[in-house]
């Protein structure tokens, strides 16, 4: 299905803004952040419109990235009615702990990882089940009969959760002070700033060390390999 004229591109571009202000809601994402949970082409963008039923709309991909981009450029103009500013500032917006980073942003799981698990661990789909879709943890019935519990993150999903961390880690070193002397202090939040900090970390939190920020956080699963675009984590 095509959008053909005008009546129909502004009836999809006010379904489209409906739904992204949903999701902002819902998923507590401020609007100038939104493109690191829905990068325009990725898994994650094309599965928002397949969700909402608009994958077969021809155009629909660029009008979802002109909204995208429309709420990005409305935070930083500052064009907000008070309530939506206040919202936006308030702590359910905010990531309040490593464990959290886990989860803000990120979809429930879905039947592609149950395949994917079927698959690493040469098992069937009815030896698989979901314990926590939220958390994307699920339970494996191995041949022996044993039962272990494994989580897994798409790519996507790893980067995902490594700009939640960055969020995390620059919001708690912005709170920080430093003592000059017994009478002056100076606060970090007005001398670090935002992007350079992103930028600067983007190289230092690797791959691997993001895999290894999850093992820790997770506490009782330890890394067990990749596939496919895939990461899982095992129970010990």
């Amino acid at each position: 299905m095509a959008i053909n004229t005008t009546e129909d591109a502004n009836r999809y571009y006010q379904i489209v803004n409906d739904l992204v202000d949903k999701y902002i809601v819902d998923n507590k994402i401020m609007p100038s952040k939104l493109k690191n949970y829905l990068k325009p082409g990725g898994e994650r963008f094309n599965r928002f419109l397949e969700r909402n039923k608009l994958k077969d709309i021809k155009g629909s991909e660029i009008i979802l990235k002109d909204v995208i981009d429309d709420r990005a450029s409305m935070e930083s103009d500052g064009v907000f009615t008070f309530e939506s500013f206040k919202l936006y500032e308030s702590n359910e917006f905010k990531i309040h702990s490593m464990k959290q980073c886990l989860y803000k942003g990120i979809d429930k799981s879905n039947i592609e990882m149950e395949k994917v698990l079927a698959d690493y661990f040469d098992t069937n789909l009815g030896s698989i089940d979901v314990v926590d879709t939220d958390k994307h943890i699920f339970e494996i019935e191995e041949w022996e009969g044993e039962k272990r519990k494994v989580v897994i993150y798409s790519g996507e999903e790893l980067m995902v959760i490594k700009f939640n961390i960055l969020e995390f880690v620059y919001s708690e070193l912005s709170k920080q002070k430093v003592q000059i002397t017994d009478s002056i202090e100076i606060d970090l939040d007005s001398l670090v700033d935002y992007d350079l900090f992103i930028s600067k970390s983007e190289l230092r939190f690797n791959n691997d060390m993001i895999i290894k920020l999850i093992e820790e956080i997770l506490g009782e699963f330890s890394y067990q390999g990749d596939v496919s675009d895939f990461f899982i984590w095992i129970s010990n």
